[in-house]
């Protein structure tokens, strides 16, 4: 641990040691602020593989529904662990660490959270790995783009160390690796999810929509309300317990209330749909 620590701290004081030129700091702040060529690149391309016509196109699907599935436990378990071990200060906000002056001034955007593992570079490897595997022709080149373009600039800034950066893409690259393998996300998850599609176009393209819009967008919505929520919580040391409570509560009555739906929506779809359909559900 110790000559790992000591390699991120070398890395990121080679990185940190070009702070200063303007184009190098404009350039890495475009990209680390820019979620049109991150996260909106990556759900186009996964659209457009998604209606693109061919042999293959349902069995496409399929490994897409299984991807983006290991994508979002990807985050799950990278926060998981992050609230596990030990807290490691952001390189950003670490005071014991030099820092070069950037050409000017950068306001840190990033919640105070554990530095180890990075889930920004699990969410982006899993989705470059994901859309490697359906894209073979340009893997190399998937991978690379989001090495340089979206974990780099995190590296440079101090947003992550490199083990922070290696270790998340390892989570999200063998998250997708094992769901693409398994049997039951490829399978039972995507046929129901497909049967759905055939019943009910009109609303899995809408929620569709909304869940790509957040993915593209890296979730800023979600994390914007959920920090606004947390600080409130801050400010009020003594309503921290009801605060966490009513977090608990809103997200077992929302997960109720989408199974609800579910079972509702199905039971329908049963009455409704030819009996054929119903045979194969």
């Amino acid at each position: 641990m110790h000559l790992v620590s000591s390699l991120d701290l070398r890395v990121f004081q080679f990185l940190n040691g070009f702070a200063g030129n303007w184009f190098l700091d404009r350039i890495a702040s475009y990209e680390e602020a820019d979620n049109l060529l991150k996260g909106g690149l990556f759900l186009a391309m996964y659209v457009y593989l998604w209606f693109r016509i061919g042999p293959d196109q349902e069995k496409r699907r399929r490994a897409i529904i299984a991807i983006l599935a290991a994508t979002f436990l990807t985050l799950v378990l990278c926060r998981t662990i992050a609230d596990l071990v030990p807290f490691r200060v952001r390189p950003m906000f670490d005071r014991t660490v030099t820092h070069h002056p950037y050409a000017f001034p950068i306001t840190p955007n990033q919640e105070d959270w554990n530095s180890f593992p990075s889930d920004s570079a699990g969410y982006f490897f899993a989705l470059a790995f994901g859309l490697a595997q359906l894209w073979r022709r340009y893997s190399l080149l998937i991978m690379m783009y989001v090495a340089v373009w979206v974990c780099l600039p995190r590296a440079f800034f101090g947003a992550h160390y490199l083990s922070d950066l290696v270790v998340g893409a390892a989570i999200g690259i063998g998250m997708v690796w094992a769901s693409l393998g398994s049997g039951w996300l490829r399978s039972g998850l995507a046929t129901h999810v497909l049967r759905f599609i055939d019943a009910r176009p009109g609303i899995f393209y809408a929620c569709a929509f909304l869940v790509c819009f957040e993915m593209a967008a890296v979730f800023a919505d979600i994390r914007s309300i959920g920090r606004g929520l947390l600080r409130a919580s801050l400010v009020h040391p003594h309503h921290r317990e009801l605060f966490y409570a009513l977090l608990i509560a809103s997200a077992a009555l929302i997960g109720s209330v989408t199974i609800v739906i579910y079972v509702v929506l199905r039971l329908r779809h049963r009455h409704q749909l030819p009996g054929a359909w119903r045979r194969t559900a």
